[in-house]
């Protein structure tokens, strides 16, 4: 299976069209070692030709303008038959409105979540005819097989796990709590039963359970959001830490570097905040290259 990162951003990208860290300033100014990022997403396939999108972010048709392997073939054509969402936050589904010219789509997502996405007025622009985008639910647990709207598979399986998480701030206080509400995902090419990638980008917590949760795979793409647990405090732009926001520090007794030390996978951090000094050639990147993990950027391929 070929994974490529198509966005290796936080909400908001990198540089966020309202900020002026140090980070976000050193990109506008083309600095050495900072280069942009769009928002989390990655594009996987087992042929080279038919892919799924995890997640669809804002950002999705500068991401398939970016990615060659993503453009049509003919007219009215793309190599995309299936998205998989893993939460409702805005950031992993406003690309689904992008994707709406009469392409039959198929959309892979949890029944908590895609209750979230029907109960928006803008759902209907996705089921202007019959078939446009077919659901097939997720149930944590179980691994399903994916394939497009009009069920040719595309040889990748999925299997979704509860990963900690909470509602997406649009629904808190309309819709009851689930452990569908965010998961992790295990995908690998239908050939095979075991290994294959874990893709964790929006997790709470890095606790024993998840540790355990993550073994087993060949490679680990994990929430890389914020450095440290008061990284936005500590910079005066917000008065919620890390915990508030559903993600797990890097750094810190409880952080990820040192909670996951001892997993045996390739382990990469994605979903960046641009406040994160990783995105740069910092002291806090050298460390956790040293530590053994290396750092998403848009574009970058894995194969498993």
């Amino acid at each position: 299976m070929r994974t490529i990162v198509i966005g290796s951003a936080a909400g908001g990208g990198f540089p966020q069209w309202n900020c002026g860290c140090d980070g976000c300033v050193a990109v506008r100014e083309r600095r050495d070692g900072w280069s942009e990022r769009t928002q989390d997403s990655v594009a996987v396939t087992a042929d080279g030709e038919r892919f799924a999108l995890v997640n669809a972010s804002p950002d999705v048709l500068e991401q398939i303008k970016r990615t060659r392997a993503l453009w049509p073939r003919r007219p009215r054509h793309t190599p995309i038959g299936a998205v998989v969402l893993t939460n409702g936050d805005m950031d992993h589904v406003l690309g689904l409105f992008s994707l709406r010219e009469s392409q039959p789509l198929a959309l892979y997502a949890t029944e908590a979540v895609f209750r979230g996405l029907e109960a928006s007025v803008l759902f209907r622009t996705l089921q202007r005819f019959e078939g446009q985008l077919v659901f097939r639910p997720l149930t944590l647990g179980a691994e399903v097989e994916l394939a497009d709207a009009g069920g040719e598979p595309l040889g990748i399986t999925v299997r979704p796990f509860a990963a900690p998480g909470k509602l997406p701030v649009h629904l808190t206080g309309h819709a009851k709590e689930s452990a569908e509400d965010n998961v992790a995902l295990t995908l690998r090419d239908s050939g095979k039963s075991s290994g294959g990638l874990a893709y964790a980008a929006a997790c709470a917590s890095a606790d024993v359970a998840t540790a355990r949760a993550l073994e087993g795979h060949d490679v680990v793409l994990f929430d890389g959001t914020f450095h440290r647990e008061d990284e936005l405090v500590r910079l005066g732009l917000s008065k919620s830490v890390a915990k508030d926001m559903a993600h797990v520090p890097i750094f810190g007794e409880s952080g990820s570097l040192q909670s996951l030390a001892n997993l045996r996978a390739r382990k990469i951090y994605t979903h960046i905040n641009n406040t994160n000094p990783i995105l740069g050639p910092t002291r806090e990147r050298r460390e956790v290259e040293v530590a053994g993990w290396e750092i998403a950027f848009d574009g970058m391929e894995i194969t498993t």
